[in-house]
């Protein structure tokens, strides 16, 4: 109960203690009674008042009358009602305050529940998915074909080529794929697409592309899955084509079966990783700050005792946080404390896992029905055995391979995170891997270190798919900043036995900012596995106003020496409307390079258009392409155009009422159709997004109940926001009596025929959201009631009319 009605209860206490007990102390009486007393815990009114028995046992109380007033349960032995008598209370001691009517206890700090300062976000509402079909499109049309082999010999790269095996979660590719990708695609016309089905139960999928040269089409299906996710739970199933799990020391495959994993993103709220616990114990209320690396994160009250902050630090890596409030004497108290956090970890308890079986995809991109001719299996785990430990485990299974791994995070207090790991790969052939690293991350600098190695023939299912394993990649960088907005890089990076040859590659880099427009940047490199390998690359970028900018660069790679220069003015996210760019390269060997793109951005449509030309040596081609990208929604019965919609989306629905403007976070989205809909395309899936009306542009004649409301949807799925809008379509109308006078203020008037009412304003006014061609009132007043016929002609909606005689009923 709270403290506005603790004068009431007070008495009511008063007045029964004097009856049921005489008001005579507890120790001194026998026969069981209940009272309602004030808490005070450690000299703190809780101002709260609480319920306290006594029975053979002494004063006794309920856990949700202590836990209410702050006093931690959860080590208390309770009996089967949930109470526990005072004097069994570890370490407590208490007094019964007769004349007052109070009960003060004393407890240590260790069995309170601390104080929870600042801002708790509460959970997202449930997330919900209406029912319908997206239909999501990307169009390319060019004028000329040109070949992988003239993109790859007419172009210039600022940095030497390095494999990659693609470690973590995007599928290895191979050089080879990628040229049979691109050549497949490479038509006069293409088109990607992607259809789904959604519905409160999962979402249907299916993508691929059209292609349109000389007269023959042809079309390349490249997923079809159905996924659902139980947001309590936090899985998701999926049944169809997917990428598989893997860990940082593991690669992706693509996959065509069955796969359960748990998912993490159903539940932004939660946080995953180890947080330390930042408070303090306050003897007096007092203001509490927390300060992070000297920037204060978070203020609020705490009313005396154990109080703790309630969002994690804004860190990542390294840091000091800085807890000042004051003492009962009004001095300052500074609690300093050393964190390290890494969201990579899991908090103790926290289990991510995959399980997948299916068979293998085969020349993805390029033929839609290519797989593996026999299963294979895989799974995932990542668990976090406490604050500071998790462990990984990984393993694959297929026809003559089998592959199993285990490795583990490990925080070094506030020096960094070391993980390493160890695969074993057997079947046809034998193969271990072994992986370590170490991150630091901090203001001062930050130093990552890693590498993998193999021996023997160690392969995995990437491997079954012509993706080869590298038998040495090893990582190396440290990023010093020199100032707050300027910073300086040095990266050392080696693979061995790649598609590509092996590298070793050194790099020096620089980025800063100087004033608030102009970025500066700087590469230099060296590949030490290949002579005359020497690079530099140096840019800087001018922002202006109005969404201008300009660039200019200059790189040397060996031999070949480049120049650019650029220019571009980008579209408004949220208006639409044109943005450009144009870049022109130049260096020896005949090399040129010019580019020009024209963009637009629309409610319903995103198009570019845009020209190439590109010389190097003998090698040259010129292309003129158009790329349009859009979707088509069909919800409520109505079939609306859209932007491409990449994840969540809504329909927002006026009951029919067009031309309302609608907002997302506060930023214009468009306007309702002539069915009342609007599509927001942009949506973040399971987080709380925020959907309004626009009350100071909307329509003069539109009414609404409520202009915002927040909404969670699911994941690639349509969520539906109904808001209760009408369109006016009556008028304000002047009523008099047959005398000519004005109807008496408060007149009670009845639409015949309706429900709707009406009270009669001043000078006889009342206002009729709606009106037909021949309406009749019949107003009520103190001794007589009368009826007006009221004439209205459409033209007149929103307008004041009359006077209309309003003539006494029989």
């Amino acid at each position: 109960m709270r403290a506005s009605l603790r004068p009431l209860l007070h008495v009511a206490a008063t007045a029964g203690a004097f009856l049921a007990a005489g008001l005579v102390p507890c120790a001194q009486a026998d026969a069981p009674a209940s009272y309602y007393l004030e808490a005070f815990v450690n000299g703190r009114d809780t101002q709260l008042i609480v319920q306290v028995d006594r029975d053979a046992r002494g004063l006794v109380m309920s856990a949700d009358e202590l836990t209410e007033i702050g006093i931690r349960v959860d080590t208390l032995a309770l009996d089967e009602d949930r109470r526990i008598a005072l004097d069994d209370v570890p370490g407590l001691r208490y007094r019964y305050l007769e004349a007052e009517q109070r009960l003060e206890l004393t407890l240590p700090d260790a069995q309170l529940v601390p104080e929870r300062i600042g801002f708790v976000p509460p959970p997202p509402a449930p997330a919900t998915s209406g029912t319908g079909l997206l239909f999501n499109y990307s169009a390319h049309l060019q004028s000329t074909r040109v070949s992988y082999e003239q993109k790859q010999n007419a172009r210039r790269v600022h940095a030497p080529l390095l494999g990659s095996a693609r470690y973590g979660r995007l599928p290895p590719l191979t050089e080879q794929h990628a040229a049979a990708q691109y050549e497949k695609r490479n038509r006069t016309f293409s088109a990607s697409t992607e259809l789904r089905w959604f519905s409160p139960r999962g979402v249907w999928v299916n993508t691929g592309f059209s292609t349109l040269d000389s007269g023959r089409s042809d079309y390349t299906r490249q997923d079809t899955y159905w996924t659902s996710s139980n947001v309590d739970r936090m899985r998701t199933w999926t049944v169809g084509d997917f990428v598989s799990s893997s860990l940082a020391w593991s690669r992706a495959v693509r996959l065509g079966g069955i796969s359960l994993a748990r998912n993490f993103d159903v539940r932004p709220d939660l946080i995953t990783f180890p947080v330390p616990a930042l408070g303090g114990s306050a003897v007096v209320p007092t203001t509490v700050d927390l300060y992070i690396n000297g920037l204060r994160q978070a203020t609020g009250q705490a009313s005396g005792g154990p109080f703790l902050f309630a969002s994690p630090p804004s860190l990542s890596g390294a840091g000091q946080a800085s807890i000042v409030f004051q003492d009962a004497l009004g001095r300052e108290v500074v609690i300093q404390r050393p964190l390290y956090l890494d969201t990579r970890l899991l908090a103790a308890g926290n289990t991510d896992f995959a399980l997948q079986l299916g068979y293998l995809r085969r020349d993805y991109g390029t033929r839609s029905f290519a797989y593996g001719d026999s299963p294979a299996a895989m799974g995932s785990l990542r668990h976090g055995l406490r604050d500071g430990l998790t462990l990984e485990a990984h393993a694959e299974f297929a026809d003559g391979l089998h592959n199993v791994g285990v490795g583990g995070l490990v925080e070094l207090g506030r020096f960094g995170v070391l993980d390493a790991s160890l695969s074993d790969s057997g079947g046809q052939t034998r193969g271990q891997q072994y992986g370590m690293g170490y991150q630091y991350l901090s203001p001062r600098f930050s130093l990552d270190l890693r590498g993998l190695h193999t021996q023997g023939d160690f392969r995995d299912i990437g491997t079954l798919d012509g993706a080869a394993i590298p038998q040495t990649q090893a990582h190396a960088s440290l990023s010093v900043p020199i100032t707050p907005r300027h910073t300086a890089m040095l990266t050392y990076t080696r693979q061995q036995a790649t598609s590509t040859g092996g590298s070793r590659v050194v790099t020096l880099g620089y980025n800063g900012a100087f004033g608030t427009r102009l970025n500066v940047f700087a590469t230099f490199f060296r590949d030490l596995d290949h002579d005359d390998s020497d690079g530099l690359y140096v840019g800087a970028t001018l922002s202006l106003d109005n969404r201008l900018s300009a660039s200019a660069s200059a790189s040397r790679n060996g031999a070949a020496r480049t120049a650019t220069l650029g220019a571009s003015r980008s579209m408004d996210y949220d208006r639409g409307g044109f943005g450009w760019s144009v870049s022109l390269d130049g260096g020896n060997a005949g090399y040129r390079h010019g580019l020009g793109r024209l963009d637009y951005r629309g409610g319903r449509i995103e198009a570019t258009l845009q020209a190439e030309h590109a010389r190097r040596d003998a090698s040259r081609y010129d292309s003129h392409s158009l790329f349009a990208t859009g979707a088509l929604v069909l919800m409520e019965g109505d079939l609306m155009a859209s932007r491409y919609v990449y994840d969540a989306f809504a329909v927002v629905s006026t009951n029919g009422v067009a031309g309302v403007p609608v907002l997302r976070e506060n930023r214009f989205v468009g306007t309702t159709n002539r069915e009342g809909h609007v599509v927001v395309p942009d949506l973040i899936a399971y987080q709380s997004n925020a959907i309004a009306l626009d009350t100071l542009e909307l329509p003069i004649d539109v009414g609404i109940e409520h202009d915002r409301m927040e909404l969670t949807p699911l994941g690639k799925s349509g969520a539906l926001a109904r808001f209760a809008a009408q369109r006016f379509t009556g008028a304000t109308v002047i009523l008099v009596d047959e005398s000519g006078m004005p109807l008496p203020v408060g007149t009670p008037i009845v639409v015949v025929g309706s429900d709707a009412t009406g009270i009669v304003g001043y000078d006889g006014q009342v206002f009729l959201p709606e009106l037909d061609a021949s309406t009749q009132l019949e107003a009520v007043g103190d001794q007589a009631r009368c009826v007006a016929t009221i004439r209205f002609d459409p033209q007149d909606t929103l307008k004041t009319i009359g006077p209309f005689t309003c003539r006494r009923s029989p």
